[in-house]
């Protein structure tokens, strides 16, 4: 519903729903799951990773993983940007 949302309307206000947690790295946050993004060039959101939400604060590996797999698909994508 969320990814449906986003598409239909190109953002969610709701900061319960969706957040910008800083560095480019989105989450959508359908409890009591986690999906964390980061958007691209072109309209396109490129999820990174996804976690089940175990407490309130976004722990620091999932987003290191994030970062992570965004640097690694940038390096196999160079003709792609990073937007925010």
């Amino acid at each position: 519903m969320l990814c449906q949302r986003m598409g239909d309307f190109g953002k969610i206000l709701d900061e319960q729903k969706f957040r910008n947690e800083s560095d480019g790295i989105y989450a959508f946050k359908p409890q009591p799951d986690r999906y964390l993004c980061f958007f691209k060039k072109g309209k396109k959101i490129i999820v990174t990773n996804a976690y089940r939400k175990q407490s309130q604060k976004l722990p620091k590996r999932e987003k290191d993983l994030a970062l992570k797999n965004m640097a690694d698909y940038m390096v196999r994508n160079p003709d792609t940007e990073e937007t925010k």
